[in-house]
């Protein structure tokens, strides 16, 4: 094998599939954005076995659908995924992709297409302290302390991330808590989150935020990826 292709074909492994190597059936999460900065031709990536989820051009409950990817489709979806047992073919959802700061809130509905009444919404919030430089010296800013996303829905609260960052001597913050998508993506009417946290400017940490079948709580995590060029 030519050495390039196969210092790329690792380079790609390790940044953009790290996974829950413990679990027999690990979930899978690309993100196109992430994964556009290599060449696809080189990698020789088999990416047959992922469900694509799409917006759609048409703004409506069920505005994302989710098929099986094909190389062939001139439509780029918004994100690849595999290993889930079970995940619908259209779902209602919200493509955010951007660094969220302290202060800001997304109240998301999911429907409940059987029965509206039983509709569920979801407050989804970020906490923190933004610690500010000294005599409003540039870059103005040192960090984040306690830099936390929340969710919120009927009577439970949970904390999902908290991290501390720091700020480039240039202006801006290395890190942060990336909200990607949210959603239902394996249609038991409750809501599911794509996620990224990162504390360093080198790589992002993916992570899924799947309803709990329980209902002990909000979410299970899943740490489905990670990625280099966010």
């Amino acid at each position: 094998m030519n050495l390039r292709i196969l210092f790329f074909s690792l380079f790609i492994y390790f940044n953009c599939y790290s996974q829950n190597l413990d679990n027999k059936n690990p979930i899978r999460v690309v993100l196109m954005n992430c994964y556009e900065g290599s060449d696809r031709e080189e990698t020789k990536i088999d990416f047959s076995d992922y469900f694509a989820v799409y917006a759609k051009e048409k703004q409506g409950i069920t505005n994302f659908k989710i098929k099986k990817h094909h190389a062939s489709n001139t439509v780029t979806p918004k994100f690849l995924i595999k290993g889930l047992d079970f995940i619908k073919d259209s779902t209602n959802g919200r493509w955010i992709d951007r660094k969220m700061y302290p202060g800001e809130t997304i109240i998301f509905k999911v429907p409940n297409v059987a029965n509206e009444e039983h509709s569920t919404y979801y407050s989804i919030y970020i906490k923190g302290k933004v610690i500010e430089t000294k005599n409003n010296v540039f870059p103005y800013f040192k960090g984040i302390k306690d830099y936390e996303l929340r969710v919120a829905s009927e009577k439970r609260n949970e904390s999902l991330v908290k991290i501390n960052i720091g700020s480039w001597s240039a202006g801006g913050f290395e890190g942060g808590i990336y909200l990607y998508w949210i959603g239902d993506l394996n249609g038991d009417n409750r809501l599911d989150m794509l996620i990224g946290t990162s504390v360093h400017y080198a790589g992002i940490e993916l992570i899924l935020y799947l309803s709990d079948k329980t209902e002990k709580k909000l979410f299970v995590k899943h740490r489905v990826g990670s990625c280099s060029s966010c």
